[in-house]
């Protein structure tokens, strides 16, 4: 579809292809099994040295061999670890949409946003300027360290020559990447585009940055129980690594493809708190505005909804205001909607978070289960969710809504519905 002079409301989009990697999974399949089996990713940090630091534990991914994913073998050792993610990620959906970028290269495009960018990549040369001196910064310093080499390297690799840039919002990046997809292609500036994020925050930096604010958890004797969301005992979150990304794309390419269509991306909602940095607004007026809209603009009514994935990140206020956000937008119904968490296996992934947590969505309308959330022991009396809990629960989805809350007081939901021809 070229610029077009169609109304962009007429203008249908649908996933068409996934591609994840995260400490519960190296594949889409992985985490799926993973999820449906309840099993934690969160252990005690292997992969950074943290001596006698309070938190010692998070959601690492022992990286498989990705030289299968690379055609320039040697790019897989010189870039920071957020890229490689995101590459993988990114190529695994590229390879799932089943797109031939060639027959149209300047139709298609990137949008895989982070939260944190290369902030291994900071600390280590950092570190060498400091004592070693300026010319000791690596040459791949500045490309390895800002936020749009991700997005750019993917879109390098496979030849997208459409729309390629970053999201950077916090925790709401892969919602506003997905988001921001959407948009361009309703607007006809591309026919498909591959958006999520990725984020590599598992290092000194990372794990000091969150845990000197108190924002992660403290549950060092028993890590894979550690994130709690809407637990009454939960004590903050627990930071992981890991990266989402979704084919995004214009239903009439899709159709004459022959693709396979996931779902309906119907819609979408972005909001600002305008209140504090770090803390939700007291009476979630962001985070509701953003639910609302995003049903508005889906064209779904709120007791149509039939699942929540939660952004539910273990804190003690961010996962009550969600809560109460819920209550603005579908009243009494926000205490019968099923509700679960995907954070609660796989720790919190900050910007990638809404990639992941769109896949887990999409495979509740693919395989008719809804994952659970695990380790809600005692459920917070105030959160009157319900939560699916106790297993995956086997029922049919036909629309969901999936949140994205960041710091800033950036605010992000998306509708995903199934795909009726």
């Amino acid at each position: 579809m070229q610029a077009t002079k169609n109304n962009p409301h007429d203008v249908r989009v649908v996933i068409t292809g996934l591609g994840t990697i995260n400490p519960i999974g190296a594949t889409v399949e992985e985490f799926w099994d993973n999820l449906a089996a309840g099993k934690s990713g969160v252990r005690h940090v292997r992969n950074v040295e943290v001596g006698d630091y309070p938190i010692r534990i998070a959601g690492e991914i022992d990286l498989p061999d990705v030289s299968e994913y690379f055609t320039e073998k040697k790019m897989a050792k010189r870039l920071d670890r957020y890229i490689i993610l995101g590459y993988v990620a990114g190529t695994q959906a590229l390879r799932d949409s089943g797109i031939d970028v060639e027959k149209a290269p300047e139709r298609y495009g990137s949008v895989i946003g982070t939260g944190d960018g290369g902030v291994e990549t900071n600390l280590i040369n950092v570190e060498k300027i400091v004592t070693k001196g300026m010319q000791a910064a690596s040459p791949f310093y500045i490309i390895n360290s800002i936020p749009n080499t991700g997005s750019g390297f993917f879109a390098q690799s496979w030849n997208l020559q459409g729309p390629s840039f970053s999201v950077n919002s916090a925790c709401a990046t892969a919602n506003h990447a997905i988001g921001t997809a959407m948009m361009l292609i309703k607007m006809g500036m591309a026919d498909a585009i591959f958006a999520g994020g990725a984020e590599a925050p598992v290092n000194k930096s990372g794990l000091c940055a969150f845990g000197n604010i108190f924002a992660l958890s403290e549950r060092n004797d028993s890590p894979q129980t550690a994130s709690r969301p809407f637990d009454r005992d939960r004590d903050g979150f627990v930071l992981s690594e890991g990266a989402g990304v979704v084919c995004v794309e214009e239903l009439e390419h899709a159709k004459r493809r022959g693709a396979h269509i996931y779902c309906e991306l119907t819609g979408f909602g972005f909001t600002c708190d305008a209140h504090d940095l770090v803390a939700p607004h007291p009476g979630a007026r962001g985070a509701s505005a953003a639910m609302r809209i995003a049903l508005e603009t889906a064209g779904v009514a709120p007791e149509s909804v039939d699942l929540i994935n939660a952004h539910a990140t273990s804190t003690p206020l961010g996962d009550p205001a969600e809560y109460r956000a819920a209550r603005i937008v579908f009243g009494d119904y926000a205490d019968e909607v099923a509700v679960h968490s995907t954070k609660s296996m796989t720790g919190h992934t900050l910007g990638a978070t809404g990639g992941i947590e769109a896949v887990a969505t999409i495979m509740a309308f693919e395989r008719g289960i809804v994952h659970e959330s695990i380790n809600v022991i005692n459920q917070d009396p105030e959160i009157k969710f319900s939560l699916v809990t106790g297993g995956p629960r086997e029922m049919k989805v036909d629309h969901a809504v999936s949140n994205g809350f960041g710091f800033g007081g950036q605010n992000s939901a998306i509708v995903l519905s199934r795909f009726s021809g």
